[in-house]
């Protein structure tokens, strides 16, 4: 028998290893990636608008009841808070049907 192809295949899965073990690697470098902070995640009306499937104006009427509060940003600039159309589970806040407080 030919000893060189002996040597060659010590191993029969050592190209699948090889590539579990780079996988790994890539798996590791994306969950250890820095998240994306919420807590400076701002949205226009437009962007919750599309979130929330429903209109502009709605969102609007929903500021002026006070369901969402709008920070400032320069003259003209309102902006929505990620956390006031996000609960802290990341799911996203129902605002339709509520009842006056």
């Amino acid at each position: 028998m030919n000893t060189s192809y002996q040597n060659h295949r010590s191993h029969p899965y050592e190209d699948v290893l090889n590539e579990l073990a780079s996988l790994k690697k890539i798996v590791l470098q994306i969950k250890n990636a820095p998240k994306e902070s919420l807590s400076t995640k701002y949205y226009t009306r437009k962007e919750v608008s599309i979130l929330t499937k429903s209109s502009i104006q709605t969102i609007d009427n929903y500021i002026d009841k006070g369901w969402i509060e709008v920070e400032g940003f320069g003259p003209k600039k309102l902006l929505i808070h990620h956390f006031q159309i996000f609960n802290e589970d990341g799911t996203l806040k129902n605002f339709k049907y509520k009842r006056k407080s």
